[in-house]
C-alpha cells in the first residue's frame, strides 16, 4: 500500500474529529487523552479503526507511546513500511 503521511494524517484527523463532534480544532500537535479528551477507551478504539482502515496492527507495547495524532500517524506509516 503507498499510503502518504498526508493522507494518514487526513484520515486520523477525521477519525477523531468523528469522536469529538467537531468541538476541537486539531492539528498533528494534539494529544489525545488531555487535548480531546479521550479516555484510554476510546484511544483504544481509534486504534482499532485506524488498524481496520490501513489494515494494520499495532504491538500493544507500542500504545503507550501513542500521545499526539502526530505520534499516531508516524506509527501508522512505520506499520505499513514492515
Amino acid at each position: 500500500m503507498n499510503t502518504s503521511y498526508a493522507q494518514i494524517l487526513d484520515k486520523i484527523l477525521s477519525i477523531t474529529s468523528q469522536q469529538t463532534r467537531g468541538k476541537i480544532e486539531l492539528s498533528e500537535d494534539t494529544v489525545l487523552q488531555e487535548d480531546v479528551g479521550l479516555s484510554s477507551l476510546q484511544i483504544m478504539e481509534l486504534i482499532f479503526e485506524v488498524e481496520e482502515e490501513f489494515d494494520i496492527s499495532f504491538p500493544l507495547n507500542r500504545l503507550p507511546d501513542i500521545r499526539t495524532v502526530k505520534e499516531l500517524a508516524e506509527t501508522i506509516v512505520a506499520a505499513l513500511e514492515q
